[in-house]
């Protein structure tokens, strides 16, 4: 869709609107509910976590089960630092790499 077709579009969806500048607003439609309280790096391979989905987006979840994988794509809202690399899981016998390559 051009960006000229979008004018009187904003808001149309419930999770994300786009402006009539192309830019997009989006809307959690869920979050993870985690024993980590406080943001870590390393020894995360064994922690249980939970994706809870808002009431109001559950039924997008219909026929899920059928499928063996699903991505999910996640804002790490706590993260107060920025960095460009490091070790992935925090070890350190592992070469550092870009910090988007780790996730």
């Amino acid at each position: 869709m051009r960006l000229r077709e979008r004018k009187g579009r904003e808001n149309m969806h419930p999770i994300y609107s786009i402006d009539n500048e192309g830019n997009i607003k989006i809307k959690p439609i869920g979050y993870v509910k985690s024993p980590i309280k406080e943001p870590q790096i390393g020894e995360l391979t064994e922690i249980k976590t939970e994706i809870i989905i808002n009431d109001d987006c559950a039924k997008c979840l219909d026929g899920i089960e059928e499928f063996s994988h699903i991505v999910v794509l996640y804002w790490l809202d706590r993260i107060t630092t920025y960095r460009e690399s490091c070790h992935p899981q925090g070890r350190e016998d592992v070469p550092l790499l870009g910090m988007l390559a780790t996730r």
